[in-house]
């Protein structure tokens, strides 16, 4: 029966398709027919035709990346050119442009000790423009997750296919499924208690017009994404930047303060609106987790790693394109500086982005005097070399390129 359906089926090619028939007789004698000729040229067209099909639609695609690329570019310099110079500090503002150089972004530099702010970059969006925090976000559902009692930080986890991970290698390497189990223990209450406690969703009451609040997710659309893309999320640059500053300081949230004259210098006074609640030991670990993305992780881009910066890149597509975000300070042992970058276009991605944090930390680093040197928890990060330079410098946006 079944050498009956292979005949029939010949058969039924062949009289379906009498060229074929043809061409195997043209081709025992050399040549190719009138009508074999024509069936070629009509089959080239045909994948021609096909073939300008999707190169017009990769070019259309490829055009309005351009187009959106330039017009974001074109607003941010736009902004730029209006912020208020008054009391920016001229070497840090010229650093900080000169690394951002021709990317639509903003940058924020201030002192984590008492909140003053050296330099802003396009304030318009470090203070009016939420962005999604990516996976920055994994530091507050670190900070959550320690507070808890959820996790060791130093026991690794089952994430399934034989990997196993800590949490210090998993904010080095940016590893969403590890966040995403503990957000999924976390669950919303308890991280939205330690968002609005962290300064979330709120004003931080910086001296500066068209601040916002931002956002945080309700908990209808609350899910372990929150916990390791900040879906749902929106964050300003200086909350990110007063966030990043209480890690470093050891809790305490400051109001950020633009000093404009003599007079305000001088009667320049801290204001500390909160300590959060966070454990010594547990801060360490976290700051572990942020010197390994730099030395070996995710950042390890950045050049800044001899200068001990210890940061969190994010890797996400926003609502109008792709977002690149680095929060850092320096250094654990003397914390003087926090930087916060945040880039977007079609190209943007928190390892790029970690390389502009890290010019700036370098070309200011010796307006902070000598630095001290690298703690043992440091130099051990510094040893270290778990992935090869091969693989993806990071894996924050995995899920984001599949979902495309």
């Amino acid at each position: 029966m079944k050498l009956l359906a292979l005949v029939f089926s010949a058969m039924f090619l062949l009289a379906s398709f009498p060229d074929i028939a043809e061409a195997r007789s043209s081709k025992r004698s050399g040549r190719v027919s009138v009508k074999r000729k024509a069936y070629l040229k009509a089959g080239k067209k045909r994948v021609r035709a096909k073939v300008k099909r999707i190169s017009r639609r990769e070019v259309r695609y490829l055009l309005r990346l351009r187009a959106l690329d330039n017009s974001l570019l074109r607003i941010s310099e736009e902004e730029i050119m209006k912020d208020d110079l008054s009391g920016e500090d001229r070497e840090m503002r010229r650093a900080a442009l000169k690394a951002l150089g021709g990317h639509p972004g903003t940058v924020v530099l201030m002192n984590p000790n008492n909140g003053r702010v050296y330099s802003i970059v396009n304030q318009a969006w470090a203070v009016g423009k939420p962005f999604k925090p990516c996976s920055t976000i994994k530091l507050l559902t670190s900070v959550a997750a320690l507070g808890e009692g959820l996790v060791d930080p130093d026991k690794p986890m089952d994430l399934g296919y034989g990997l196993r991970m800590n949490m210090i290698e998993a904010l080095a390497r940016s590893n969403n499924e590890y966040f995403q189990v503990l957000g999924d223990q976390l669950g919303y209450e308890i991280l939205l208690e330690y968002a609005r406690e962290w300064g979330l969703g709120q004003l931080t009451g910086i001296n500066l017009a068209g601040e916002v609040p931002g956002y945080l997710p309700t908990e209808n659309n609350f899910s372990p994404r929150v916990c390791s893309h900040g879906d749902g999320i929106g964050i300003t640059a200086i909350q990110l930047a007063v966030m990043t500053a209480a890690i470093a300081n050891g809790g305490k949230i400051y109001q950020p303060q633009i000093v404009r004259s003599e007079r305000e210098e001088a009667e320049f006074q801290p204001r500390l609106l909160r300590t959060v609640r966070m454990d010594e030991k547990a801060r360490q670990k976290l700051i572990e987790g942020m010197l390994g993305a730099v030395t070996f992780g995710s950042a390890r881009r950045c050049g800044a790693a001899h200068l001990g910066v210890a940061g969190k890149t994010g890797s996400c597509t926003g609502q109008e394109s792709k977002l690149g975000l680095f929060a850092s300070f320096f250094s654990p042992e003397k914390p003087d500086l926090v930087a916060v970058v945040i880039t977007t276009g079609s190209s943007e991605r928190g390892s790029q982005t970690s390389v502009f944090a890290g010019q700036i930390y370098n070309e200011i680093a010796a307006y902070f005097g000598d630095r001290p040197k690298l703690s043992l928890t440091a130099r051990k990060l510094d040893e270290l070399d778990l992935r090869s330079e091969e693989e993806d410098e990071e894996e924050e946006d995995e899920e984001d390129i599949q979902e495309r």
